[in-house]
């Protein structure tokens, strides 16, 4: 039997599948419920567990999923399995569906400007019937009340934000209170992969959960970062008990 909830290193995740949290979402969406998204990986649990501030922040989100394989390997350590990973992007990509499919209002922010644009004409590309109502770059200040104001005035029922962590959760905990509806999910990178600037892992790399080898082995800068998941995988071993 599993648990609603897993603790992995002072995070608590949420429990579900996929399609259990598709299922919470819509319903939530339907409803005009605001709702607070995370998508952690061991990199966010990391800082999680350095950062007083971050840490609290967190504590604040409605839903924390399992965006990481490590994660998901970390709960079975810990005799506590997590069903599955759920990655952001993956997410992502299951809410424009629904958004097309519901006629929801869609809001992109984050990335660069021509990333967000190719980003912006592949999402249009795969579902041309969705709502995009607006878009905007990454590069603000988090305090940036102006633009806030437009994307409010929107009335926007999903708002996708790929500031990359920490910025992107300090941005939703800062002006969510300002909306009257929608579900807000920091997302990191996956404008660069729905704009073709980075590339997915193939679908048997996925499955064999061997996306960050892909990764590694397509951008080889990114070894330090991946120094991250041993690390953390060594740390959840030694504070078992």
């Amino acid at each position: 039997m599993y648990l609603k909830t897993v603790h992995v290193q002072n995070v608590k995740f949420d429990n579900y599948s996929m399609e259990e949290f598709l299922q919470i979402f819509e319903e939530r969406l339907l409803n005009e419920e605001k709702t607070f998204v995370v998508t952690a990986n061991p990199e966010i649990v990391t800082k999680a567990n350095t950062d007083p501030v971050y840490r609290e922040t967190l504590n604040k989100a409605d839903f924390i999923t399992a965006d990481g394989i490590g994660v998901v390997i970390a709960s079975k350590i810990l005799k506590t399995p997590l069903k599955e990973r759920v990655s952001g992007f993956d997410l992502m990509g299951k809410l424009l569906h629904k958004a097309e499919q519901l006629n929801l209002k869609v809001y992109l922010l984050g990335a660069k400007d021509t990333t967000l644009e190719k980003a912006y004409k592949n999402i249009k590309a795969k579902h041309p019937k969705i709502n995009i109502v607006g878009r905007h770059h990454g590069y603000i200040d988090i305090e940036n009340e102006d633009l806030v104001t437009e994307i409010v005035d929107l009335k926007p029922d999903l708002i996708f934000v790929a500031l990359g962590f920490p910025k992107q959760e300090y941005w939703i905990t800062k002006h969510m209170h300002r909306f009257s509806k929608g579900l807000f999910i920091g997302l990191g990178g996956s404008f660069d992969v729905w704009a073709g600037e980075v590339k997915r892992a193939p679908e048997i790399w996925i499955k064999l959960n061997l996306e960050w080898l892909y990764r590694l082995i397509q951008e080889p800068r990114r070894f330090k970062r991946m120094l991250v998941l041993p690390k953390f995988l060594i740390k959840v071993l030694v504070n078992r008990k």
